[in-house]
């Protein structure tokens, strides 16, 4: 599979998600198709890290992945103030409340998740343009911050719980 990547993230993103269903992250959203693809992009992730980005985890289009989105990094979002839940949102997640797969709040949670990410890393890229320092991808910033919830989930509020397959 890799190998008939061609090099391509996405296309091996996509391959993976063609042959296992347990990889099709996917719900509709207000009418709309969304494509989270979590575990597949987790799989290119590992590819990627295991291999130093060399060699079979050489991806041109790298870049073009999101974070890996499930539950702890909202957490941690959250608790460097860069995502806010509503009231009844945040009530729901501190007792501990089943979101429902694929549910409104569910999808809302996950798809902010990805652009606070995006956003973040457009922040730090802006910082630091013209530097030569080398920029981190979405993924890499999804490992740091779900390493910093790993590290502190002693210390932080609960995350939200979602009964799934697919994180």
């Amino acid at each position: 599979m890799v190998e008939a990547a061609g090099g391509s993230a996405l296309t091996l993103m996509q391959i993976v998600a063609q042959f296992f269903s347990g990889f099709r992250d996917h719900a509709v959203y207000k009418g709309r198709q969304v494509f989270l693809y979590k575990r597949a992009q987790i799989f290119v992730g590992d590819v990627y890290g295991a291999f130093g980005g060399e060699g079979l985890g050489a991806f041109w289009d790298i870049d073009q992945l999101t974070m890996f989105a499930d539950y702890r990094v909202p957490v941690v979002l959250r608790d460097m103030g860069i995502l806010s839940y509503s009231d009844e949102l945040a009530a729901k997640v501190e007792r501990k409340e089943v979101i429902p797969a694929g549910s409104e709040e569910e999808l809302e949670i996950r798809a902010c998740t990805v652009v606070a990410v995006e956003q973040l890393r457009e922040s730090i890229a802006h910082k630091f343009r013209g530097t030569g320092a080398q920029l981190p991808h979405a993924i890499q910033l999804d490992w740091w911050l779900w390493e910093i919830g790993e590290q502190n989930r002693q210390n932080h509020p609960p995350h939200h719980r979602t009964l799934t397959i697919f994180y």
